[in-house]
Formats: C-alpha cells, sequence, structure tokens
C-alpha cells in the first residue's frame, strides 16, 4: 500500500486540543476532573445569537450563502473594522470563515509558496507553525524573553530575517502570555516588515480581553504602508462565545483577499449560515455584551493571580497578562521533580502528572515552543478556579517536598 502524505504526516496534533478531549473523555467516564486547560470561554454565548439562530431556522435562512459570507454580515464587519479599529476595509477586502483558525489557515494559503519562511514569535499558539509546514513553509522561530514580557524586538525580527522569509505571524493579545503590544512597539515591528518587503498575519482575536487599561491595537490602522501588507484575522470565538459556531473573519488588502476567497471557495464554500446570522446579531448587541464579559474576566484574573501569588516560594514566576484569558507559568524551578516511582523532567511529564493524580488538565509549555512552563486558562467560574487552584497547589507543593 501506498504511504500517506508526508504532508500530513510530519505535523503534530494540537495538544491543546489534545488536552481538552483527554479531559472530556474522563469527565465521560466519571472522574471528577477540572480544567485550566482549553482556551475555551465558559460563558453562554450571547442571547441575541440565540434568538438569531432561531429566527433563522424558523424563515429558512439555512441555504447556500456567498463563498466570502453573508453580504450584511461583510458589510457590518467592515464598519466594525473602521469603527473599532481604524481600519479601512471594503466589504469586498472581508472574508468569512469558519473560525478564527481557517482564516489563518487561508491566509498562508493564499500567501507562501513553498520554502518560503515564516517568522513566528516564541511562545506562540500551537497552530502556527504547523500551519505553515502542512503548506510546505519552513516556520522560523524567534525565542522572546520572559523579562520583556515575552514581546518580540525589532532587533530580533530584523535578524531573523533571510532572504526567503515573506512574513510575520504576530498575536496581540498573546495566547499563552496574555502580551499585548503598545502602538509604539508595533510600529517599530512595522517599519522593520515594511523596510524588508514582508506580509504581516496580525491575529487579534483576543482584542476586547484586556485588562489594567491595556489596549489592542491594529497593525494595519498604523499606516498606508504597513496596512497594504498586513490580514487582520478575528472570530467570535473568545469575546462572543461562539466557539462551538466556528466563525472567524479576516480582512485584507484587495488582491490578498480575492485569492482568499478562491481558496476558499474550494475548500469549504463559505462557513454555517446560522452561525453567520447568530454573528451579526452580536456585533448588533456587542455593546451590551462587552461589558459583563470583560468583568467577568476581569475577576477571574484577579483570583488567578491571587492564587499563584501564595506560590512564589515554590520558584514559580509568571508576567501578569495584560489580555487574553490565560498565564504563562513558568515551572521550570520545579523540574526534575519525582513523585513516588514518577519521574518528571518535561513540562509534559508535569501536566500528566496533574492530570493523572490530582483530576487536574493544564497544558504543557513545550507545545506553546516553550519548555519549562504550564499555560493555564482561567476562563472558568470562581467556584472552578478555586477547586482547580487548590488542586495545582497540591501537587506543586507535593512535588517541592518530594
Amino acid at each position: 500500500m501506498k504511504p500517506l502524505s508526508s504532508r500530513a504526516t510530519d505535523i503534530s496534533p494540537s495538544p491543546t486540543v489534545a488536552m481538552d478531549a483527554r479531559y472530556k473523555d474522563l469527565l465521560a467516564a466519571g472522574r471528577p476532573v477540572v480544567s485550566l486547560g482549553a482556551g475555551e470561554p465558559d460563558l453562554r454565548m450571547p442571547e441575541a445569537a440565540v434568538k438569531a439562530v432561531e429566527c433563522a431556522l424558523r424563515e429558512g435562512k439555512t441555504r447556500y450563502a456567498h463563498m466570502a459570507g453573508l453580504p450584511e454580515l461583510r458589510a457590518a464587519l467592515s464598519r466594525k473594522f473602521s469603527e473599532e479599529n481604524a481600519i479601512r476595509y471594503s466589504p469586498d477586502e472581508i472574508l468569512v470563515t469558519s473560525g478564527a483558525k481557517q482564516a489563518i489557515f487561508t491566509a498562508l494559503t493564499a500567501v507562501l509558496d513553498p520554502g518560503d519562511e515564516v517568522v513566528i514569535p516564541s511562545p506562540y499558539w500551537v497552530t502556527y507553525p504547523e500551519a505553515v509546514r502542512l503548506l510546505g513553509g519552513i516556520p522560523v522561530e524567534i525565542a522572546t524573553r520572559f523579562e520583556n514580557g515575552f514581546k518580540l524586538t525589532p532587533e530580533d525580527l530584523r535578524a531573523a530575517i533571510t532572504p526567503k522569509t515573506k512574513l510575520l505571524l504576530l498575536n496581540s493579545p498573546c495566547n499563552p502570555t496574555g502580551a499585548v503590544y503598545t502602538r509604539a512597539e508595533l510600529e517599530a515591528l512595522a517599519a522593520v516588515i515594511v523596510e524588508k518587503d514582508l506580509f504581516l498575519i496580525s491575529d487579534e482575536i483576543y482584542e476586547h480581553i484586556t485588562y489594567d487599561g491595556a489596549l489592542s491595537v491594529s497593525p494595519a490602522a498604523l499606516g498606508p504602508e504597513i496596512a497594504a501588507r498586513t490580514a487582520t484575522v478575528n472570530g467570535f470565538s473568545k469575546a462572543f462565545a461562539m466557539q462551538g459556531l466556528r466563525l472567524g473573519y479576516i480582512g485584507a488588502p484587495a488582491a490578498w483577499a480575492k485569492a482568499m476567497v478562491a481558496v476558499q471557495s474550494h475548500a469549504a464554500h463559505h462557513p454555517s449560515t446560522l452561525s453567520q446570522h447568530a454573528a451579526l446579531a452580536c456585533l448588533t448587541a456587542s455593546a451590551e455584551i462587552f461589558p459583563p464579559m470583560r468583568a467577568h474576566y476581569a475577576e477571574a484574573r484577579t483570583y488567578a493571580l491571587s492564587r499563584l501569588s501564595a506560590l512564589k516560594d515554590l520558584g514559580v514566576r509568571w508576567n501578569d497578562p495584560a489580555g487574553a484569558f490565560y498565564v504563562f507559568l513558568a515551572i521550570d524551578a520545579l523540574l526534575p521533580a519525582k513523585f513516588g516511582d514518577r519521574k518528571l523532567s518535561t513540562s509534559i511529564d508535569l501536566a500528566e502528572y496533574l492530570l493523572d493524580t490530582y483530576d487536574l488538565a493544564t497544558v504543557a509549555g513545550l507545545g506553546f515552543g516553550r519548555e519549562g512552563y504550564l499555560r493555564l486558562s482561567f476562563a472558568n467560574s470562581l467556584d472552578v478556579l478555586k477547586e482547580a487552584f487548590d488542586r495545582l497547589e497540591r501537587g506543586l507543593r507535593a512535588l517541592a517536598h518530594a
């Protein structure tokens, strides 16, 4: 029998999805597991979206839609980009996709040729390098530093660029670190991008989840030169808790957008029509949706950081997240460790130990390109967080005193 595609067999499955699947399997089997793992909002989908789906079903709005997305939704997204991000994307420069993940993949498909290099700051969202590899590109990881909040510097970007470099993939607010780039920091990166004639994909899926006065700035709003080479990715999974409806979107310069529409026309045709009606309702009701959502995550963040502060004596470290709903926890001071006959050498070992011994799901930092860390998601109710952090504290202290 002939072999499967090396393109598919050479990539690694998503570790965040794998850990979430294992957590749900254990839950279904009756284990009392709790999770700080998956980056999934615990909030319910907004009522406006629920009513929009019900209405669309009753009115028979279940037929094929435009391959780029419903015209009325793309028009609303054009207004959203203008009013919230100061970016001018016409409706024809916007593609609605089956999640922000598909938006990124489609954008890469439209711009990459085999052998092209894509610069990816590390830590990164787990899908970035694998998507590049799947398309025949070469991910070039730049290790950012804990000491400056895991932010890419212009000097590090410039040093990574070669004649094969085609694109920078940037995420702010960042999963997994919670870093949020300032306008000045983005302007400095944009100057290098323009000078070196690169493309930029700006993943802004967490733009509405920020803390302590941090603001999410869109690179495409910084001037016409950077706008001409930037694709801006967003979606409805995080701020609107529509993760199961799988809806994202991307705005890009006309030629890039046209190429992405062509790709999607063959790959997926268009995302769910019902999901698009839900998204349109969410955009209309966003002024009512955002304040309680932000308050919920701010309260969860405050609690999570207070619990971590009690663990400083163990040598764990973190940067307070300025955005998203994660803490990227440095646990290298606890490794290597031994628990009974079990040896723990890596972040994967530690994550498995916490799940097996304390029924607590976390995600190993290695999947995000950085060993010696765990990603903790605080997108949960305070009751769940209390139990989860109780288990985390017991598990880490047991290692420290083993």
